[in-house]
């Protein structure tokens, strides 16, 4: 089952994801490894910057845990089947 974290704020996609099968936490309840992060950034907004602030401090609460590669997928313009397309594959769209 893969476990997927979300920001708060985002009931509706996290609610979907469970109807899915989806193990669903939200992102500051992270507390081991997690298979996708779903957040919503606007173009000038600093969510990027306070993830990686959380996460940071996630590894420094739990030293003993090994970092783990979690798929970061921003919800802004995306379906949950789109979101569910990027976690199954791992892919996201181009950067460029």
């Amino acid at each position: 089952m893969k476990i997927i974290a979300v920001q708060r704020g985002l009931e509706q996609i996290m609610s979907n994801l469970e109807k899915l099968g989806y193990k669903t936490l939200y992102y500051d309840e992270i507390n081991s490894p997690i298979d996708a992060l779903i957040y919503y950034q606007e173009a000038e907004a600093d969510t990027l910057v306070n993830l990686n602030r959380l996460l940071s401090q996630q590894f420094e609460t739990h030293p003993y845990q090994k970092p783990f590669g979690a798929i970061l997928i921003n919800a802004r313009g995306k379906s949950t089947e789109d979101i569910v397309n990027i976690i199954e594959n791992r892919l996201y769209e181009p950067l460029f």
